[in-house]
């Protein structure tokens, strides 16, 4: 939690360290991109990596590799010596830490956990994070207006530390000796090939990257940009961000008491509520109304990612959880960058509301399209865990 809570410091931060010294909407995109770029490339290897290596210790070091850049950019930004091009090598750093971080931190859970918890422990998961994620936002901001972006990006160096330190007092878990004979290219080549082979899992990371790509990085774009144009500007988009946090909290509770026979079909069908909210925004109509759908979005987002992260960690031999869970990201870290450059010379030709209104279409059809695949529909709450497996 400590490293969500890290994360979660760093987008605000870097944002108005950057205004500080360039004040430059150009040199802010480069910085934020080189954060994101490693996570997007590495992240299969981060997966590789985690499944092969001892995934406490491969944790470990990402955070004290993260805690080192943030804490370096932080003393520079402090001290004044600071440049862009030194923030956007600094910022890749971490990134390469996030990417070998979060495969990781997938595959630990069941390692810790007893099977007969992990829903359970996964919906807590999402609960905390959600909330981590408005106090450390919040958290940001004033440290940035009290004390200045270099003592911020201090404060987030010491979140690292002390979870590099949590982390380190866990027993060490091992892993496969099979795996560990694998190379990292060929791990990752399993995991893809796995992912392939393995028709409900194929179909879930498929659905869930094109819903990525094909309506949160419009939403992204597009919401903002309705916000100000027809809704009253950012205090709007804010409300509407509140009630979204709000259902999220609210979807981790549901998966907490929540225990249907066939989880994904639940899941999935919640993924409609994102149809209204998507329509309404697209129609400009009043904020009280958007909010009210915007609850449901944020249900359905957490509902949905705190059931899949279970599915997976009960149905994935746990030798290639870490490599599984990195293809599961792909979608936010390649698809939603590609989709957030594209939208904005479509939405100048076809206009908001048309790609708001085909964002909702496509919500629609592949829900309906995903429940209808038997292999994804059948999937009991059962673990194949014990199932043998081929690396």
């Amino acid at each position: 939690m400590l490293s969500t809570f890290g994360d979660s410091l760093v987008p605000l931060t870097i944002a108005f360290a950057v205004l500080e010294l360039a004040g430059s909407a150009a040199d802010l995109g480069l910085v934020l991109l080189a954060n994101r770029v490693p996570v997007a490339v590495l992240v299969l290897v981060g997966g590789a990596v985690g499944d092969r290596w001892d995934r406490r210790q491969v944790m470990v070091a990402a955070d004290v590799l993260r805690c080192a850049a943030q804490a370096a950019s932080g003393l520079l930004l402090v001290t004044d010596t600071s440049g862009i091009g030194v923030l956007i090598a600094l910022q890749a750093a971490a990134g390469v830490g996030t990417a070998l971080f979060t495969p990781a931190a997938t595959g630990l859970v069941p390692s810790l956990v007893p099977e007969s918890q992990l829903r359970q422990a996964n919906a807590l998961l999402s609960l905390t994070t959600h909330a981590n994620k408005m106090i450390s936002i919040s958290t940001a901001g004033v440290l940035v207006a009290t004390f200045g972006s270099g003592w911020a990006l201090i404060v987030d160096a010491a979140t690292f530390a002390v979870s590099a330190m949590s982390l380190a007092l866990l027993p060490s878990l091992g892993t496969s000796p099979r795996v560990q004979r694998q190379g990292v290219l060929r791990g990752m080549w399993s995991g893809w090939r796995y992912v392939a082979t393995t028709p409900w899992l194929a179909a879930l990371l498929l659905y869930a990257a094109l819903l990525q790509g094909l309506v949160l990085g419009p939403h992204m774009v597009l919401g903002p940009l309705v916000s100000e144009q027809k809704l009253g500007g950012a205090a709007a988009w804010a409300i509407i961000g509140v009630a979204q946090a709000i259902g999220s909290i609210a979807g981790g509770l549901i998966a907490l008491r929540l225990h249907p026979r066939r989880p994904l079909v639940p899941a999935l069908a919640a993924s409609l509520l994102m149809v209204p909210y998507l329509l309404l925004l697209a129609s400009a109509e009043p904020v009280w109304l958007i909010a009210a759908a915007a609850v449901g979005v944020g249900l359905q987002g957490s509902y949905f990612l705190t059931t899949q992260a279970w599915m997976l960690q009960t149905h994935v031999p746990e030798e290639r959880l870490s490599r599984v869970s990195a293809c599961s990201q792909l979608g936010n870290l390649v698809l939603v960058p590609l989709s957030l450059a594209a939208t904005g010379p479509i939405a100048a030709q076809l206009g908001a509301p048309a790609m708001l209104t085909a964002a909702a279409t496509w919500v629609l059809a592949s829900t309906l399209g995903v429940l209808g695949v038997p292999a994804v529909r059948r999937l009991g709450a059962r673990s194949n865990m014990e199932a043998p497996s081929r690396s």
